[in-house]
């Protein structure tokens, strides 16, 4: 037996065998693997960092410039705080939007298309179809309840931007502030916008978590359906084992 080789080398085996065979070069060539994966991913950020970035220079570059063409009246409101914090959002916005149409919307299309052929030919079309089911449900659910959970998120933003103007607008005219001693009330007006904003981020908070319990739901009881289907084909001698292992893991993998 080739893989019956002594580890301490003395044996008859030649060592190129030895490297070949044994577990050893296969954990090594896993190691390898994820190192290589690491690497792939790490490039793929860098590679992009050139793109996002030039876009958003871009972007900002022509908020700036249009600002600069608004008439005397908007300057006159000083609004510096909540601009400022309007723009540095929206540029990071610009960056994970890109970074979710460009790394999770296109591959998940294609890795659903693989799956789905994977499963059609390898356990039938059954099992494909509930992986679409699933899919479809998911995306359905994750729509609907982010539409709901916008509008906390706006008003998180918008009394988050008028915290931050009252702050900026009160420092930035602290002689006058210091002159009338309006101390406490500039601190009372920032305190309003903060508990507003607290309100807000609690709402966004427990939205968000119904959002992860709901998908969880989703998918946990898509796997089960979709293993309890593979063991009664196993049962009926149509799969394997195998089958069972490789259908749960193509569910995971859809799931990251």
């Amino acid at each position: 037996d080739a893989l019956n080789v002594d580890p301490s080398g003395l044996g008859t085996a030649p060592y190129m065998g030895f490297i070949q065979l044994t577990p050893v070069a296969l954990l090594m060539g896993y190691g390898i693997s994820r190192a290589g994966a690491a690497f792939c991913g790490e490039m793929r950020n860098v590679v992009f960092a050139k793109v996002s970035q030039s876009v958003i220079r871009g972007m900002a570059k022509n908020v700036f410039s249009h600002l600069h063409e608004l008439d005397l009246q908007f300057h006159l409101s000083r609004q510096t705080g909540a601009l400022n914090r309007v723009i540095d959002r929206g540029t990071r916005g610009i960056n994970w939007t890109l970074s979710s149409m460009v790394f999770n919307v296109v591959p998940t299309v294609f890795e659903m298309v693989m799956v789905s052929t994977i499963l059609t030919v390898k356990c039938g079309a059954g099992l494909a179809a509930l992986t679409c089911g699933t899919v479809g449900a998911y995306m359905a659910f994750t729509f609907s309840v982010t539409q709901w959970r916008t509008n906390f998120r706006k008003q998180m933003n918008r009394a988050e931007a008028q915290a931050n103007n009252r702050a900026i607008d009160s420092l930035i005219n602290y002689e006058t502030v210091k002159y009338f001693g309006n101390e406490q009330h500039e601190v009372a007006r920032y305190d309003d916008c903060m508990a507003q904003y607290q309100e807000a981020g609690i709402k966004t908070q427990q939205s968000l978590s119904l959002l992860n319990f709901g998908q969880n739901v989703i998918f946990s009881s898509s796997l089960a359906a979709a293993m309890a289907m593979t063991c009664g084909g196993i049962a009926a001698g149509t799969n394997t084992v195998g089958d069972l292992v490789m259908v749960n893991a193509l569910l995971f993998q859809v799931n990251c």
